[in-house]
This record gives C-alpha cells, structure tokens and sequence, in this order.
C-alpha cells in the first residue's frame, strides 16, 4: 500500500514540475516577445496608470458627498481600490489566455491547441502572459504599503499580509473561473461574441464594496454571482484581520473558488464532446 502512495505521489510530484517548467517558459517566451517591443510594454503600463487614477477619482467625487460608502471610509476604499487593482493585474497576468477561447472555437484554431501533448485547459488558460503586469505589481505593492503605513499601521503584520495575497489569489480565481465559463458557451452557442461583453459588466460587480449591495442582490453577489467576495473580501482581512465576520466570507470565498473550479473542468469537457474541427482555419499554427 506504502508503495503506491508512493507511485502516486512521484507522479505527482512530476506532473507539478513538469506545468511549473511549461509556464516559466511561456512567462520567458512573453517576456522576451514583450521586451522585443518597448513601446508597447511601456504604452501598456501607461494605460494601467491612467486606469488606475481613472478609478482613485472616480471615488474620490463620491466621497466629496459622504464620509462613508457602506461601512468603508475614505482610507478604507483605497485598499479597496488597490486589492481591485491587484486582482486585475494578476487577472491579466496569469489567464489573458481564456478570453481567446472564444476565438479559438469560433475559427477552428482550437484544433491545433488539443493536439499538443499537455492539458488543453491549462495550454488554452496560461498561454498568453502578460509580463508587464510585473511592474504593475511591483508599483501597486508600494502604493498598498505606503496606503497602509500612513492609514491602517496596525493592519501590517504577518497574518494579515498571508490572508491578504491568499484571498486575492482566490479573487483572481473567480474572475478567472467566469472569464471561462462564459466563453466555454460558445462550444453550446458557436458564434457567441457577446460572451466578453457579459463578463465585463459582471466584472463590474467587483469593482464597488460589497456593504453598497442590499437584500436580494446582496445574495446573489455573495452566491451565483459572488463578485462581491473579489476584493472586498481581501481588503476586510487585510484591514481587520480574521474577525468573525470575515472567517464567513474567507471559508465563502474557499468553497466557491472550488465549486468554479469544478464547474469550468465540467463546462470544458462537455464542450469538447460538442466542439466540431473547423477545417476552414487557415491562420497560423497557435
């Protein structure tokens, strides 16, 4: 029995660092393709900051004519804005690639993905990189840190800082987990170009605190749509640590992140059965 265990946990082991190997060398393909044209990669984090400052202003006019917005005050919702940014930018960094998979069952280019010999689901979410976005990261840290030092001292600990990374890394994994979903539709509807536009405005969701949501759309954000636990949930732990409160919406945040897991690897593999080769595809081998 002890020798299985054993078997299975090399296997494991090996699989893990064979994916660890394939993604670090996709990140080193984007980094150098992106480095190859330096003007795009600035141009691309320009338009991250004016995105950014956009948004700062955007909530800087409300609280022009309130104190509060629900229960986060003018320094609060700048750790809000900061663990939405974080989100998006690893968002982008991490599964650009699922957007495309609408285009890629829409002209065929899909057939090109399945022959290749790892798992198509991880090839179609992890190929397309953004290796900007580590500046972006890198700049957002500071500002978050600087927030936090000036505002929130007491917020800066260890645990904090775990529970924080911990449940962006989940936020991402919703927005990402909805990215899929919706675009996995166009195996079931072929031509479904309105599937980026639907996931943009549910997106949108996120991108506000979540004590704004009252009565029933409260619970739809929290449940079938849980935009709200993206990042307000990560800005409440960072905050004010693993209160009562904010144990519910972490265990939340857990248990949905591995519902949609599930749900994605259940919409692909169903959409593979349905999905026809277009021989028509006459682009480049992706």
């Amino acid at each position: 029995m002890d020798y299985y265990i054993t078997l299975v946990l090399d296997d494991m082991r090996l699989m893990v660092a064979r994916y660890l190997y394939l993604w670090f060398s996709i990140f080193r393909y984007s980094m150098s393709r992106d480095m190859e044209y330096k003007a795009n990669f600035i141009g691309s984090l320009f338009v991250d900051a004016i995105y950014y400052i956009v948004w700062y202003y955007f909530f800087e006019i409300i609280y022009s004519k309130t104190t509060m917005l629900g229960d986060f005050d003018r320094e609060a919702i700048l750790v809000f804005l900061i663990a939405t940014f974080f989100v998006d930018t690893l968002f982008m960094m991490l599964f650009d690639g699922a957007g495309y998979l609408r285009e890629h069952i829409r002209t065929g280019s899909l057939d090109f993905i399945l022959l290749r010999p790892v798992n198509s689901q991880f090839l179609i979410s992890f190929r397309y990189i953004r290796s900007y976005t580590l500046v972006s990261l890198f700049i957002l840290s500071i500002i978050l840190y600087n927030v936090l030092t000036t505002f929130h001292p007491d917020s800066i600990n260890i645990l904090n800082i775990f529970l924080f990374i911990t449940s962006i890394s989940l936020g991402t994994l919703i927005w990402y987990s909805f990215e899929f979903i919706i675009a996995s539709l166009t195996f079931f509807l072929r031509d479904f170009r309105t599937g980026g536009w639907l996931n943009h405005e549910i997106m949108k969701f996120s991108m506000r605190p979540d004590s704004i949501y009252r009565g029933f759309m409260r619970k739809i954000l929290f449940t079938m749509l849980p935009m709200a636990l993206v990042a307000s949930v990560p800005s409440r732990l960072l905050l004010y640590g693993l209160t009562s409160q904010n144990q519910k919406y972490f265990i939340a945040q857990i248990l949905i992140v591995c519902i949609l897991l599930i749900l994605t690897r259940i919409f692909w593999s169903i959409g593979l059965k349905r999905y026809e080769s277009s021989q028509s595809y006459t682009g480049p081998v992706l």
